[in-house]
């Protein structure tokens, strides 16, 4: 036995389910990608339809039983996307030639300014949204027509105090008359529409409404049941959903309170808890009514989009032995917004058996924690992507019993063909080193190559020169998932998810804590308000699921919700401010200038760091699991190392890449790129040696042969990039050298400025393979005296090759690599 085996007395688990996308190809090709994906070190798979022209008939069914039957023969489980297409809720297209009554439905406000005193004016309500030569929408439904007094502001505020309703002042021609007092007035219609502003989810179901998504269970889950029961909990583990949401609007910045089209169902108003004349509002300003009233709004939509469903899904599922996950878009702020979020990423969670999140077009850079140019919409928030994504599937995780500590992640794909096997490897631990425990790498295409649909693809029918190198990340990422699963993340930080905040007025967004706690090397969750009010209070901790925090910490709002105030006044758990106490409530609290007596101000958590260390790219991860404490440190940086000391008693510094466990030294260095997993444990293993030297001698190698494509193209070190000719190939370049040593010795060999992938050959025998920094090679096993033949193969992305559009978003590296150390005892 070796590593993980030794400590834990089992074998690694898989944690990775790459996309399979279907198109109907034939089945020799469908086993032969199986046999890939396995060979990956992949042992299980997601099957997509991307989409299959006969998705949920003959064709479907006979390909789903190819795969199964190839899956079965080597064990490998199989989730399912359940849809024809992303996003989920299109339901195969069977709500809008079927059921459009459970299409997508909006409510919107047309806003009319007027000017007084008129007696009787009369206006037009026959056009209420579009250009003036549009047709006018039929079937329109007026929910309401209201009235208010504007006031002199540069927001267009009103009076909400002068608000009234004359809706009974309109007539069956839809003419209204009233009369305007003498002043600035505006009137507001609120209507009931099935335009949208997201054109393509426009034959979507209505997520509000149970009815609409049993058609999603009738049409697709319901199918494959019936095709395939005897395997669900067994070959077939979950069906995946991937993007729902309420595509009111396209994009991300879909605020509450901006003019846009709002999710609805039939007679949601009559719902609110608020007087209906206060509608307006959830467009328009009114000296800060608004924020009482969208806050309400945001509040009951969410819960009814779980309700509706989310926990619809989820239950059928449960109802079937097989497990609901998937992920709604977070990007750049939508887990807390409509448009292409779903208002609430906790609530939009609650109810899946995972928590899910992605990581794709260009999202997460490495080094690049702020706003660049991406693939994805309107470019990438680096900071949120960096501190806040995974934290926040992570939490879910932790808090949610159901989802029993799994966090997944889509991830790596659409980066373009510019991405390779290192940057994949940074991504993987930035998302491990927050808790993310399941990847869902993004993805197999066994469509002839090649295709331009998000690349890269993995194998690519033998195109990726990289792909032979994938069961070294591979089974990288397996074993560190295995490692921080079924145990216990020991958070005593709760950051406040804002949600509330977002939709109330200005806010800090929950990234800038999140970077705040991740460059201080704080352990937290992020945590929402139900899970605030679900949790118990002793002995000053908030104990939500089996986490138990000693502090709560709130980002800057002006606002904070009554029940909050209420709850935590009754308890004495620690609450800090970001930098400045509320000065609202909404809702009404009797205790809320009291409880402000008892909270803080931030200053510093210096008491909560887990390393003693000042260094912003130093990101450390905990975990507790059968009496061992598992530590994960990870060097963000791309360009410098890190240094320190962490002395620990009876631990061990595990090699994920070898599967080995070695001696552990408490001076830890990690190199850019570089993590390190140790573990502390009582109990005592058997170790490898690192080879220690002395005293070193260093020896440069500067006299190398390069060899491409069985031909040799250069005498000198140097890029092959950079020899006229082959600026644009891709594959493996073998660089060629030999060296002279007296005697057999202790030596390393480190190569400098390497793209990408290295593999080293001493004397025939392989000794390692890297696929990031740092390029260090121990070849002293390998090493003899006298003459040393040694081999280097360096393998680059087809980026350099496949100049798609999509692959502009990364730049592209050279190819090779530039200079060679040799350090010697």
């Amino acid at each position: 036995m070796s590593g993980y085996q030794t400590i834990f007395k089992k074998e690694v688990e898989n944690h990775l389910y790459p996309f399979f996308w279907q198109h109907g190809e034939s089945h020799e090709i469908l086993e032969k990608y199986v046999d890939k994906i396995y060979e990956s070190q992949m042992k299980a798979i997601c099957i997509e339809a991307r989409p299959h022209p006969d998705f949920v008939k003959e064709k479907w069914w006979e390909d789903l039983n190819c795969i199964l039957k190839k899956c079965k023969e080597k064990n490998m489980k199989v989730w399912i996307l359940d849809d024809s297409h992303f996003p989920t809720g299109y339901a195969n297209g069977k709500v809008v030639s079927s059921y459009p009554q459970y299409l997508k439905t909006y409510m919107w406000c047309r806003r009319y300014d007027v000017h007084g005193p008129i007696p009787q004016a009369r206006i037009n309500l026959q056009v209420l949204k579009g250009r003036i030569w549009e047709k006018p929408e039929k079937d329109i439904r007026i929910l309401g027509v209201y009235m208010a007094k504007r006031v002199e502001s540069e927001d267009d505020e009103i009076d909400s105090d002068t608000l009234m309703d004359i809706s009974h002042c309109i007539d069956s021609s839809r003419l209204i008359t009233v009369d305007i007092p003498k002043g600035a007035y505006s009137l507001f219609v609120v209507f009931e529409t099935k335009k949208g502003g997201e054109e393509t989810t426009k034959d979507y179901l209505n997520p509000l409404m149970k009815e609409a998504t049993q058609i999603l269970i009738d049409e697709v889950y319901e199918p494959h049941y019936q095709h395939f029961k005897e395997e669900f909990g067994k070959s077939i583990q979950a069906f995946f959903s991937d993007e729902p949401r309420f595509g009111n609007v396209k994009g991300c910045e879909a605020t509450i309170g901006s003019d846009m089209p709002l999710p609805y169902r039939k007679d949601l108003e009559k719902e609110f808890s608020f007087d209906l004349k206060y509608l307006p509002l959830l467009w328009t300003k009114a000296q800060g009514k608004e924020n009482e009233i969208r806050v309400q709004y945001m509040d009951q939509i969410t819960k009814l989009y779980n309700e509706n469903f989310t926990s619809v899904l989820g239950k059928w599922c449960e109802e079937h032995n097989v497990s609901y996950v998937g992920h709604t878009i977070e990007d750049n702020g939508a887990h807390a917004r409509l448009g292409y979020g779903t208002g609430h990423y906790f609530r939009g969670q609650e109810g899946m058996h995972y928590a899910g999140i992605d990581v794709i077009g260009t999202q997460i850079v490495p080094g690049m924690n702020y706003h660049h140019d991406a693939f994805s919409t309107g470019g990438a928030n680096g900071e949120f992507y960096h501190y806040a994504l995974a934290k926040l599937g992570a939490s879910a995780s932790h808090l949610d019993p159901k989802k029993q500590g799994r966090c997944m992640c889509e991830a790596f794909g659409a980066y373009g063909w510019n991405e390779g096997l290192k940057t994949m490897k940074w991504i993987a631990d930035s998302l491990m080193v927050r808790g993310v425990n399941n990847i869902v790498p993004h993805a197999f295409n066994p469509k002839e190559f090649p295709d331009w649909d998000c690349p890269p693809h993995f194998y690519a029918h033998g195109h990726n020169p990289q792909f032979p190198y994938f069961p070294v990340l591979d089974q990288y990422m397996n074993r560190i998932c295995s490692l921080f699963s079924n145990g216990k993340y020991p958070s005593k930080v709760a950051l406040y998810y804002p949600a509330e905040n977002e939709w109330a007025s200005s806010y800090t967004p929950v990234e800038k804590l999140s970077k705040y706690l991740t460059q201080n090397q704080i352990h937290f969750d992020i945590v929402s308000k139900d899970y605030i009010l679900s949790g118990k209070c002793m002995n000053s901790k908030l104990k939500i699921n089996e986490t138990e925090f000693e502090v709560l910490l709130f980002p800057y709002s002006q606002y904070i919700c009554k029940d909050l105030v209420d709850f935590l006044y009754e308890s004495n758990v620690r609450v800090i401010f970001e930098k400045e106490l509320p000065s609202k409530v909404i809702g009404e609290s009797k205790y809320f200038k009291q409880w402000l007596t008892k909270v803080e101000i931030l200053k510093d958590l210096d008491e909560y760091k887990i390393v003693p260390v000042n260094n912003k790219n130093l990101v450390v991860y905990e975990y507790e699991k059968e009496n061992k404490k598992i530590y994960m440190f990870f060097n963000e940086s791309v360009e410098e190392d890190i240094e320190f000391d962490f002395p620990l008693k009876n631990a061990y510094e595990y090699d994920a890449f070898k599967n080995e466990l070695y001696e552990y030294d408490p001076r830890i260095h990690l190199s850019s790129y570089e993590s390190k997993i140790v573990i502390q444990s009582i109990e005592s293993y058997p170790v490898k040696q690192r080879t220690l030297f002395k005293e070193e001698k260093e020896m440069e190698l500067d006299n190398w042969k390069i060899e491409f494509d069985g031909k040799t193209i250069g005498n000198q070190l140097k890029f092959v990039s950079s020899i006229k000719g082959y600026e644009q190939v891709c594959g493996t370049a073998i660089y060629k050298t030999d060296f002279y040593l007296d005697s057999k010795c202790k030596i390393k060999l480190i190569l400098e400025d390497v793209y990408e992938i290295a593999q080293v050959i001493l004397n025939g025998k392989e000794v390692d393979t890297r696929i990031c920094k740092p390029y260090v090679f121990d070849c002293t096993e390998q090493v003899q005296s006298g003459k040393n033949e040694c081999i280097v193969k360096i393998t680059n992305t087809l980026g350099t090759k496949i100049r798609e559009p999509l692959s502009s978003y990364l730049p592209i590296e050279p190819f090779g690599f530039q200079k060679a150390i040799l350090m010697k005892e």
